[in-house]
């Protein structure tokens, strides 16, 4: 959720009272750690909406990583911009879903997990839908050399020398997610508890570690220029994934030739321009149809004109069809 660890200071008990967070309560944490929250559907006539209600606790995993374990009922929308990422973050989502957009924009359904290395500053935004149960962890490194530990500090630093800023998405194994279950199940406190974090905290490193083995090391010949025209250019696509999309158009906005911008897309996102469009239409679609707009709406206000192929796309995609969202 994109929430400084620092903010919370000890894990709620299991029994206590919901604790209502409000918007200025993200505002001035935001202030503090680089992070700005908005609600991008507006705040309905609000003078400090309560953008939460629930608990939000957090584990001092020794040394260096921190735990957030969130667990509430979202009234807003809201988008949490991290403008001062750590140098590794893992999130995963029990309940409820999420939108990660990083070096690409990643949907987070329930099981799925995400581990973002950060290597160049660039900041990651988190888009949560109001109106939902959200369950999720999230843990977090701020610099490899924080690790007590040398193997793994050294291991961490590879990653981020090999990948740079990346983001994985991996799926959370059967056994990790029972674990993590019982673990939040209330049954453990004190010690056990903190002792059963620590080991689950290091099974989610190893795997989120893990998924970085399967990605394309980036290619070198990507300067920071580059880097920033083709932001640019997928920027422009996820803001308006409904309108008409030419390469060559794209390839002026980057400045840069057609097949630069082909090649260069595919190794700084790990997929295609037209395959970056493709997705995010699919993903803003899936969300219109679940705020009840009728499936030829959906379609058409995110560029495809026949629905029987925006079917086909999106059961491709989300392996069931539009129907069954709406």
């Amino acid at each position: 959720m994109l929430l400084s660890p620092s903010f919370f200071r000890h894990p709620s008990p299991v029994l206590s009272a919901p604790t209502r967070y409000l918007l200025s309560d993200f505002h001035a944490l935001g202030q503090r750690y680089d992070v700005h929250y908005s609600l991008p559907e507006g705040d309905g006539g609000e003078d400090d909406p309560c953008l939460m209600q629930g608990h939000i606790s957090e584990h001092r995993l020794a040394p260096g990583f921190s735990l957030v374990n969130s667990d509430v009922q979202a009234f807003h929308t809201y988008r949490a911009d991290s403008l001062d990422m750590p140098d590794l973050t893992l999130a995963l989502v029990l309940q409820g879903q999420a939108s990660i957009t990083y070096t690409r924009t990643q949907p987070l359904q329930p099981g799925a997990c995400i581990t973002a290395l950060c290597g160049d500053g660039r900041p990651m935004s988190a888009l949560h839908r109001g109106g939902a149960h959200l369950r999720g962890l999230n843990l977090s490194l701020r610099r490899p050399q924080d690790v007590g530990e040398e193997a793994l500090a050294e291991l961490i630093e590879a990653r981020l020398r090999g990948h740079g800023s990346a983001l994985s998405c991996w799926a959370l194994p059967a056994h990790l997610l029972a674990a993590i279950e019982d673990m939040l199940s209330g049954r453990w406190q004190g010690t056990l508890q903190h002792l059963l974090c620590q080991g689950l905290s290091l099974q989610l490193l190893s795997h989120g570690l893990a998924s970085f083995d399967s990605l394309p090391a980036p290619s070198p010949g990507l300067c920071p220029r580059d880097r920033l025209m083709l932001e640019r250019v997928r920027e422009h696509l996820h803001q308006q994934p409904g309108d008409e999309h030419d390469l060559t158009e794209l390839a002026r906005l980057a400045c840069m030739s057609s097949s630069s911008l082909r090649s260069k897309f595919r190794a700084l996102y790990g997929e295609t321009v037209f395959g970056y469009l493709r997705n995010r239409r699919l993903d803003q679609a899936r969300q219109l149809l679940e705020q009840g707009w009728q499936i030829q709406q959906a379609a058409h206000h995110v560029g495809y004109r026949h629905a029987s192929n925006f079917a086909t796309a999106f059961r491709q995609r989300f392996g069931h069809a539009p129907r069954e969202t709406a």
